[in-house]
């Protein structure tokens, strides 16, 4: 079994787009490359009421150790890592025919 959509990348479809505010809504749909073998930093957006736009926050930092100790809150799966994981379990049930406690065929 490999993991290469966790150590090196997967492809992500949505039709969910964002807007400078911030404000997501459907369009066309579109398929990205998600290197999961490069560092990013994680953060959420903010809402700042003085510019009345979203800002993002980072959180923690790229330039920490490997082994440092963050607190539990910084611990978490972030989305970027599970749809990772999915698109491994879609094509590995796929290509090695997963079964379930009875035997039969699962389609993902």
């Amino acid at each position: 079994a490999t993991f290469e959509e966790l150590d090196k990348g997967y492809e992500h479809k949505t039709k969910w787009k964002v807007d400078g505010c911030g404000r997501y809504s459907l369009g066309e749909e579109t398929t990205v490359f998600v290197p999961m073998d490069q560092p990013r930093s994680c953060s959420y957006d903010k809402f700042n009421s003085e510019t009345r736009k979203n800002e993002p926050i980072t959180i923690g930092s790229s330039s920490s150790p490997k082994d440092a100790k963050h607190g539990v809150e910084l611990r978490g799966i972030t989305l970027r890592q599970l749809r990772a994981i999915m698109a491994n379990i879609i094509r590995r049930c796929l290509t090695e025919i997963w079964v379930d406690f009875k035997g039969e065929k699962l389609d993902p």
